[in-house]
């Protein structure tokens, strides 16, 4: 059998990857792929990982190469939580060990208090010293979605990241005639992984964000089976879990040292 998995990046991509492998007993993979050609999809059982940013449109005629195919979606204000955070990583490099410093402790802010600052604040806090326009992001993700969806969507499975993380598998299970459990992501994909939770956004947005992201957000989550009237917040003063905030991107950050 050949799978192919389709999604944007911090969506589960890469545990639904894990999953598939392992309950196809150990497939050849082929992991996010600038571009598939029919020469690379030869193997035969393969489990192929690709992001909806690197789709290209000459790979639609190779959607029969695939006896199953799964768009995993996550909701968009969980992601823009998760890429914030992961950023760090792609950016790193860029950055000198004071503004490192600077990022870090308004994250500790944040953590401590997470109705204090807005998401917005922590975005442009972000632009500033990384120059990544995360809403323009946040924008085009949900456009580059909508698009995929309506062209070829009906040539895949729709995965919703949160059934996978709530372990609801009976309906892909179902489609893809197989088993699957959670996907152990491996210690070479570790950046990756932070909370496996769902719902987060509802402790990072404030009223502010809501403001900003629930006319950006609207389509997209009324097309993609998400409540789009559901905006309500959880104004706990309980602090964050460091371990998915600060703590994490200070992993992140020693993955990519200073040259100082």
């Amino acid at each position: 059998m050949r799978a192919l998995i389709v999604g944007e990046g911090k969506s589960g991509t890469t545990a639904l990857l894990r999953s598939l492998s392992e309950a196809m007993a150990d497939p050849a993979e082929l992991f996010e792929p600038r571009l598939m050609t029919a020469e690379n999809l030869e193997p035969d059982p393969l489990v192929v990982k690709k992001l909806l940013l690197n789709w290209k449109a000459p790979e639609n005629k190779l959607l029969d190469r695939f006896d199953k195919r799964v768009f995993i979606v996550r909701d968009p204000r969980d992601r823009l939580v998760s890429h914030l955070l992961y950023d760090a990583y792609n950016k790193a490099d860029g950055l000198d060990a004071d503004q490192r410093k600077k990022w870090l402790k308004l994250l500790g802010r944040k953590t401590r208090n997470p109705q204090k600052i807005p998401m917005v604040h922590l975005i442009n806090a972000w632009w500033r010293l990384s120059r990544a326009d995360l809403i323009s992001h946040y924008v085009r993700a949900l456009d580059r979605s909508t698009g995929f969806n309506r062209r070829i969507g009906s040539e895949f499975f729709t995965l919703h990241y949160e059934d996978y993380v709530d372990g609801e598998f009976s309906a892909v299970n179902d489609y893809l005639g197989l088993a699957l459990e959670p996907g152990v992501v491996q210690s070479s994909e570790s950046r990756v992984a932070r909370s496996s939770t769902h719902g987060e956004w509802r402790r990072w947005f404030t009223p502010a964000d809501v403001e900003v992201f629930r006319p950006l957000s609207h389509e997209w989550l009324k097309k993609h089976g998400y409540d789009h009237r559901d905006w309500d917040l959880d104004e706990s003063t309980e602090a964050l879990d460091p371990s998915t905030t600060t703590n994490y991107v200070e992993s992140l950050f020693a993955r990519r040292p200073t040259d100082t």
